[in-house]
């Protein structure tokens, strides 16, 4: 049997002692804390400043189908100003000058949006909804009354800001924009202001070294675009407006946070932005940061992928604008130099068969992102409208375009056959005070199939079989092609107009008469779509019926990520024999009709149909043009229509140039495997 272990006298003093010596030291420390140097640590606590900011998570980026970056991010400084320090100062309104000064001398522009006159004499500017609601907010606050003059308000904001009575108009007004900024962000909790941004390292070292009070060099995450292509559909951010400001905040969202603002910056939002972070910066009474850490981590945006095939983009939209300026080059040249009518504006979409992916969505004019905001006043006066996405948002009679549909609807319903034949009178004249001309007239196309009257794109065999049809069955047909209605692209777009008994009733109130089906038959009469619209129409065609959702989503990067699945929205309920006979038709019309000098001998072969959508007389008729490639095993399809381009057989070289591109052995990317997880 074991002894019992006997702890030694001395080591039993040491296991006493030890926790009497670390209370005397915990006690000597607290002392010295509390009573000693109490002043000193007091003094430096209120000399201390903690400031807590957000930090804005990472945007997430925008890239094409193949994972080409479209949209990412970059470090940007910026100039902020803290008013409540920069008030404390004996001279504020000094201080803003040497700062705009400095900031204009390195030729970076500050912001100042109070909406009057840089000069004396002095009177108000255009104002958009933004600052016309923030100068009612302001005016009502201060009690200005409604019918405040501009130069009133000017003598009344340099006594509010004791601007000194030695300034001139000038600087008077620079100051007083800088202090109407800071005290609209004081009174009514709107955005942060940001004096200036994207400043070079040369200005940022000039900015610091001047210590001017309240003013700090801050840094943002810019929006940086990697392509000028594709404006229309990316889209821009921006500081929210009044009405964004209740719905995002609703959302967590701080009130100076950067939304998209249209495009799939704003369509995306959900998942492109990230999640604000908490930086605590801790500060001594000079103003060095002694520590900062992040009480919330800041979390990224995830990426989100497009269908667009940036490549195709730029092929796209050069072509469209290319065949423009042809157009109206050859028209000022017939013109000897008298003044004529130009076409100044159109849109492209290229759409994959079977899918409904948009490969590329082209509209002319366009305008660049990364200067939107320098060019905004000019792109609003511009009468052509850049800012207008004409591939969704623009209407436009299909013309000829159209009778794929009116030979649709006759085979379907037994008023043809393939192989049954119309002669060609030229002109239907039975109807009292009316006639119907076939574009030959008075020549004739003599008897022919639909195969061939798809090819001559003959008026007379398309009335008739219109008119026997009917327009009820008609109307049917062309909305199951998605024809007047919604193509399912998330982006914001007309549903058209598509000419019925219904709609004429409804919104004309008059009666349908049967010259209004024999209109309606060749694409005219109230026919009005988009050019998204026939370009999905065509790969409906393509696809014997099937018509898949057009849209611009791809997929979404991270855990909650999302890829697109191919939707269809209708189908089309004709036999395959209807649609081999139609694109037949389209194909020969490649070959020997008004594309044939394009397309008569193309390697790859092409089905197609232009149209000459008449505006009125003596106006210039818009041409349209619509076609799908290769005829037995389509691939693409795509949509070209030009504002007072003349006729539909203008735009086949445009066409050719994105089918060159397409079908040329360096142009596509290798596609992402759809096994593979997401980025």
């Amino acid at each position: 049997m074991k002894s019992a272990r006997i702890i030694r006298p001395w080591r039993a003093a040491l296991l006493a002692a030890l926790p009497l010596a670390l209370a005397a030291i915990v006690l000597l420390a607290l002392y010295g804390l509390q009573v000693v140097d109490s002043e000193t640590y007091l003094a430096e606590s209120r000399n201390t400043v903690l400031h807590s900011e957000t930090v804005a998570g990472a945007r997430g980026r925008i890239l094409d189908r193949y994972g080409r970056e479209l949209v990412t991010n970059r470090i940007s400084y910026q100039v902020a100003i803290d008013r409540e320090i920069l008030v404390q100062d004996p001279d504020p309104n000094g201080v803003l000058l040497s700062l705009i000064a400095l900031t204009e001398g390195a030729g970076v522009r500050h912001t100042d949006t109070l909406p009057v006159s840089d000069a004396a004499p002095w009177h108000f500017t255009e104002m958009d909804g933004t600052q016309a609601s923030r100068y009612a907010q302001y005016v009502s606050h201060f009690e200005l009354g409604e019918d405040l003059s501009a130069s009133a308000l000017m003598d009344w904001l340099r006594e509010h800001y004791s601007v000194p009575a030695e300034y001139s108009d000038g600087d008077a007004r620079l100051a007083v924009g800088v202090r109407w900024e800071l005290e609209l962000r004081t009174l009514f909790g709107i955005p942060d202001y940001v004096f200036a941004s994207d400043l070079s390292t040369n200005l940022i070292a000039a900015v610091s070294e001047r210590c001017y009070p309240g003013v700090s060099i801050v840094t943002s995450s810019q929006r940086e675009y990697a392509t000028e292509y594709a404006a229309h559909i990316l889209g821009r951010i921006g500081l929210m407006d009044e009405e964004q400001v209740a719905y995002y905040t609703a959302l967590g969202y701080p009130m100076n946070a950067l939304v998209g603002q249209d495009g799939a910056e704003e369509l995306f939002e959900a998942y492109l932005h990230g999640t604000d972070g908490r930086l605590l910066t801790v500060r001594n009474a000079s103003g060095e940061i002694i520590e900062s850490y992040y009480t919330e981590e800041p979390q990224a945006g995830s990426d989100v992928r497009l269908t667009l095939d940036l490549n195709c983009q730029q092929v796209t939209e050069n072509a469209l604008a290319s065949k423009i300026q042809s157009i109206n080059a050859d028209r000022l040249a017939k013109a000897g130099g008298k003044e004529t009518e130009l076409a100044a504006a159109g849109a492209a979409v290229v759409i994959q068969v079977g899918t409904g992916d948009i490969l590329a969505s082209a509209s002319y004019p366009t305008y660049n992102l990364s200067t939107f905001y320098d060019d905004y006043a000019e792109l609003l006066r511009d009468p052509a409208a850049p800012m207008v996405n004409r591939a969704a948002m623009g209407s436009y009679a299909p013309g000829s375009t159209f009778k794929p549909v009116t030979a649709t609807a006759g085979l379907t319903e037994g008023i043809i056959t393939p192989d049954s034949t119309i002669y060609d009178r030229g002109i239907i004249d039975e109807y009292e005070g009316y006639s119907y001309k076939c574009w030959i007239y008075p020549g004739s196309h003599g008897t022919i199939n639909v195969r061939q009257a798809l090819q001559m794109s003959c008026n007379y065999f398309f009335y008739v079989t219109g008119r026997d049809v009917g327009i009820d069955a008609l109307s049917r047909y062309a909305a199951a092609y998605g024809l007047g209605q919604p193509t399912g692209v998330e982006l914001p777009e007309r549903t058209g107009t598509l000419a019925s008994r219904s709609y004429k009733e409804n919104t004309i109130g008059e009666s349908w008469y049967v010259g209004d089906t024999l209109q309606a038959s060749i694409g005219q009469s109230y026919n009005l779509f988009t050019p998204l619209q026939l370009a999905s129409y065509a790969a409906t065609i393509a696809s014997s019926g099937k018509r898949y959702a057009a849209h611009i989503l791809s997929s979404v990067s991270g855990s909650d990520g999302f890829r697109y699945e191919p939707n269809i929205l209708s189908t089309v309920d004709a036999s395959e024999e209807t649609f081999t006979a139609i694109r037949e038709g389209m194909y020969m019309a490649s070959l020997y009709g008004s594309a044939s000098y394009v397309f008569g001998t193309y390697e790859i072969p092409v089905c197609s149909k232009t149209g000459t959508a008449q505006l009125g007389e003596d106006q210039v008729n818009n041409a349209v043009f619509i076609a799908f490639a290769p005829k037995d095993d389509p691939e693409i399809a795509l949509s070209v229509v030009v504002e007072k381009g003349g006729a539909g057989s203008y735009l086949a070289e445009a066409a050719r140039e994105i089918f060159d591109w397409y079908f040329s052995q360096d142009s596509t990317s290798e596609p992402v495997p759809e096994n593979v997880p997401l980025p």
